[in-house]
């Protein structure tokens, strides 16, 4: 009797076929490291970009405090400064002077601030008389300033109430520098509140709710 041959194909385990995830035309575990890095890196940029807002932020509100009510000579002599410290870094003469106006562009729109127009020589004049008042009473400190104009004031004289007036407005001027620190100093420890607090309600976590509920208590005291 022949003996009968079985014919039937019998698949080899070796020549099944393995789907291949792609992306695009391009398997996907050859772009895999490439994703990963640009998520990891578009990560650290943002934040970088966020510190970086909130620091420029700070110091267009620092810049403005200084800038406003100048008249155009003492205006242009803080952009004199602001420069040399841009073409410090290796800027270009050019470059520090776009990027000066970029921040009184800033400011205009932040604090609304207007630019000084051009003065006469006699106003220029005043500036400059105004610059010498003050680096003569640099010398005095905050209390011995004080003194110096109770004891013009006690002289009673003409003269002596017109010095007293100089010494009151560079008092007024130092306390205008001080109120300015402060206020960029609580403008941004506001920024760094709100931003933990958006992290708190993200993370969703009871420490983080437990943050927040002490949080909400503190500000409905």
């Amino acid at each position: 009797m022949a003996k009968t041959i079985n014919t039937e194909l019998v698949a080899s385990p070796s020549a099944v076929a393995v789907a291949v995830q792609m992306i695009g035309d391009r398997p996907a575990f050859e772009l895999q490291d490439t994703i990963f890095t640009i998520g990891e890196e578009s990560l650290i940029a943002e934040k970088k970009m966020s510190e970086g807002k909130q620091a420029l932020d700070v110091l267009d509100a620092n810049l403005h405090d200084i800038v406003k009510g100048l008249v155009y000579a003492e205006f242009m002599l803080v952009r004199d400064y602001y420069k040399a410290g841009v073409i410090d870094k290796g800027v270009s003469d050019d470059g520090a002077q776009k990027q000066w106006e970029r921040a009184v562009n800033r400011c205009k729109a932040n604090f609304a601030f207007v630019t000084p127009k051009s003065e006469s020589k006699d106003a220029v004049r005043k500036a400059e008389k105004k610059a010498e008042l003050i680096a003569k009473l640099a010398e005095f400190d905050d209390c011995a300033i004080e003194e110096k104009k109770a004891e013009l004031i006690a002289q009673g004289t003409v003269k002596a109430l017109k010095e007293a007036q100089v010494i009151t407005a560079e008092i007024d001027r130092r306390n205008s520098d001080v109120l300015g620190a402060e206020k960029a100093r609580r403008k941004e420890q506001g920024e760094s509140i709100i931003k933990r607090v958006r992290e708190l309600v993200k993370a969703g976590t009871a420490d983080a709710d437990d943050i927040l509920y002490q949080l909400e208590a503190i500000a409905s005291a």
